[in-house]
């Protein structure tokens, strides 16, 4: 009953039923239906217990797209497999068994901007200069040693060389002890304390062996050594994992992904069957062939041939134009015509690009000819101030131990609680070793700030008191009414919208009642739902999972953005070398081919149309710079390419083949020119200088003892340096 429709390979994967199973998904080849097919295969045919089946994947969106294929296929009713993201299944272990690891179970997840109030915090005590170090560069570090499975105590110090990954380094055990002391983790410690859960209390382990008893992850080759871990974890009774991805698209090494863990699998996992889907049901084939030619020269690669039953389909268009604004106006000039003319929807097109930057121009344009846009990555909703500010108030009731959200909040809306004061109070508290809260109690009653900033935060402490006792009682919505009103919230954005910053207000009263929409919508979702329900929802909640696709909207988005999606036409700006592939990726081969990986990504978003531009000319920081055309272009075979305008891609050849099979060195004659001998500052890195402060390279002269690099500085604007006299350092 669930082989209707599937081609032979994929009913191969959802008929294999013992031991490991790698499925090799190339793009817009059905990978979701041969899970949820599988699924429901184990269930009707075979008599599985739906409990016992568990599938991961990364993003809500896709884990709701699973949930509801697999609940039409079953007919709803009983009960279900348990179907998430691998941080929503963490945070479900860990809101069970954390106790055993020293938390207690009403922790909170520190967000992105939580965590960057923390890690300055910690800055903060050990005399780091904000200035010197990014406190968000910190933070990634910090990330990625995680996503390493590396412990504060695991990092060797000595191995790093100075910069940011060794203060990040040294800050690490700081920021874990301050996370802990506050009960919070962040979204790294979901699964970094998931694993160590199960490796420490073999109980748990065992319960969730028994329970699970056939694990599907998707994605494969997006996990990193923390995920990982887990599923090898999961798996130790039964080898009964389903890994489903695709190495050629693994574009996240950035963020920890390694895509050893699929390159690898039937090594990890003894008699693992592999299934390969190459049939496309998406693109035509002009677009897979150029697609495929591209990705074709990794090294690091399962071999696969993508091909369609699809119509050959229009050629690839590759339009090079002067300068930037040219190539903004030509993108939104193709889109109009294509509306006007051929009523094609604007929510069926996208403009993708490989840095957040290249919008700029791109929306200008689009502006100007009237076309609706939306940017998709842009702020997300729970990421905005006035979000923020409400949902910590929310996050204090639930958690009390959490000192950040609470500093957040002890003066907004102004209170009168100065800076002075709150150092008083954080003073206090660091000498009797107590909570911010209760030092907030502390200076109420002995007078330590004066009396009149102890009547202040005497009110303050008495309004977190009152809504705590509210939210044993009210339901959610009648909480966040309350909340508003006795913290005067409302008032003040009313205040601002009568003032200098009308729009402002206005649009911050707006979200606030789209919050209030959010929170009746989880209500709905889940009636038994708590606050602490709902601040987790929010936390995990992401700008992709929310993006609306029915407004007739054109979408822009970077390339790392893109994966998952489709659309009817796709144009890929910037395809230039120190653009796409990135400035970045030059020296080194493993990130060079990603680059390649994430240019295939975005040629395999387009079902019927792909446009590739790029400019003679860019504006960056107020200069202009000339880049040469993508190398990457020189891969796609000339019979699936038209070249408007007359432009020409320049006239040279592309290496042999076996450069690409040999280890890569800067010096092979691939096809880039490393910067420089020892790969040093490229442009686009980020540098500290001791006098001038913070910047970035955006060019560079000569080489070795020769060399000149062009530097921006947040504050004293262009310089010519020596790296070496310079004493530049590169973050």
């Amino acid at each position: 009953m669930f082989s209707e429709n599937l081609n032979a390979q994929q009913l191969s994967a959802v008929r294999h039923d013992e031991g490991p199973i790698l499925v090799v998904a190339g793009a817009g080849s059905g990978k979701t239906r041969v899970i949820t097919c599988r699924i429901a295969r184990l269930i009707k045919e075979k008599g599985v217990a739906p409990e016992s089946i568990l599938a991961i994947t990364f993003t809500n969106k896709a884990a709701r797209e699973m949930r509801d294929r697999v609940t039409s296929m079953l007919g709803g009713g009983g009960s279900s497999p348990w179907i998430g993201t691998f941080h929503s299944f963490c945070l479900r272990i860990l809101r069970t068994h954390i106790d055993s690891l020293g938390f207690s179970k009403n922790f909170v997840i520190y967000d992105s901007q939580d965590q960057l109030s923390l890690i300055k915090l910690c800055m903060k005590s050990a005399n780091m200069s904000e200035d010197s170090f990014s406190p968000k560069t910190l933070l990634n570090h910090i990330s990625n040693f995680k996503n390493d499975f590396l412990q504060p105590e695991d990092v060797d110090q000595e191995a790093l060389s100075y910069g940011a990954r060794l203060k990040a380094a040294q800050l690490y055990p700081a920021y874990q002890s301050e996370l802990k002391k506050n009960n919070g983790v962040d979204f790294d410690d979901l699964l970094m304390l998931a694993v160590r859960l199960l490796r420490e209390n073999q109980n748990a382990a065992d319960f969730y062996n028994r329970r699970y008893q056939y694990l599907m992850v998707d994605e494969f080759q997006d996990t990193n050594l923390a995920q990982y871990h887990l599923i090898r974890l999961l798996c130790q009774e039964r080898s009964n994992v389903c890994a489903v991805g695709d190495d050629d698209q693994s574009i996240y090494r950035w963020r920890g992904a390694n895509l050893d863990n699929i390159l690898n699998f039937e090594k990890d996992f003894s008699g693992t069957r592999v299934v390969k889907l190459e049939e496309n049901y998406r693109s035509t084939q002009n677009i897979l062939k150029a697609a495929g030619a591209v990705v074709r020269e990794n090294i690091d690669r399962k071999e696969k041939t993508l091909w369609t039953q699809n119509e050959v389909g229009a050629l690839v268009v590759y339009c090079r134009t002067e300068n930037d604004v040219d190539e903004a106006q030509t993108v939104c000039e193709k889109i109009s015509t294509a509306q006007r003319e051929e009523g094609d929807s604007f929510s069926d097109t996208a403009i993708l690009y490989r840095t957040n930057a290249q919008s700029r121009v791109v929306e200008d344009e689009l502006r100007k000819m009237n076309i609706p846009y939306q940017v998709v990555g842009g702020q997300r909703f729970y990421e905005r101030r006035e979000i923020k500010d409400v949902l910590a108030y929310m996050r204090v009731v639930a958690n009390p131990a959490d000192s950040v959200s609470l500093r957040r909040i002890v003066n907004v809306p102004p209170r009168g609680i100065g800076k002075t004061t709150m150092e008083k109070v954080e003073s206090y508290c660091k000498q009797h070793g107590i909570s911010f809260l209760d030092g907030l109690r502390k200076a109420g009653t002995t007078g330590f700030v004066g009396s009149s900033a102890g009547k202040k935060i005497g009110v303050f402490v008495a309004l977190m008191d009152e809504l705590t006792q509210l939210c044993e009682t009210a339901t959610i919505q009648e909480f966040l009414d309350r909340l508003l009103d006795r913290a005067g919230y409302i008032k003040m954005l009313e205040k601002e919208g009568t003032q200098d910053k009308m729009r402002e207000g206005r649009a911050r009263l707006e979200n606030i009642q789209e919050l209030y929409t959010a929170v009746e919508q989880f209500v709905e979702r889940d009636q038994r739902g708590t606050l602490g329900d709902y601040l987790d929802s929010a936390t995990l909640s992401a700008d992709i999972d929310s993006m609306d696709d029915s407004r007739g909207l054109v979408s822009l988005m970077t390339l790392h953005t893109c994966k998952g999606l489709e659309f009817q036409s796709v144009f890929i700006i910037g395809m230039e070398n120190n653009l796409l592939p990135h400035a970045s990726s030059m020296g080194e081969r493993e990130e060079y081919e990603e680059e390649r990986r994430l240019c295939y990504v975005g040629f395999t978003r387009a079902r019927k149309n792909l446009c590739l531009t790029n400019a003679r000319q860019r504006r960056i920081y107020g200069s202009f710079f000339n880049y040469q055309p993508s190398d990457f272009l020189l891969a796609i075979p000339p019979e699936t390419l038209v070249k408007e305008s007359g432009v020409v891609i320049p006239d040279y050849a592309p290496p042999p083949r076996d450069v690409y099979s040999r280890p890569f060195s800067p010096s092979a004659p691939a096809r880039f020119t490393a910067p420089s001998d020892d790969g040093e500052f490229p442009v686009g890195t980020k540098v500290v200088h001791p006098k001038f402060g913070r910047g970035s390279v955006i060019n560079r002269e000569g080489e070795g003892d020769s060399l000149r690099v062009v530097v921006y500085f947040q504050k004293a604007g262009k310089k010519t340096l020596a790296p070496g006299l310079a004493k530049l350092i590169a973050l």
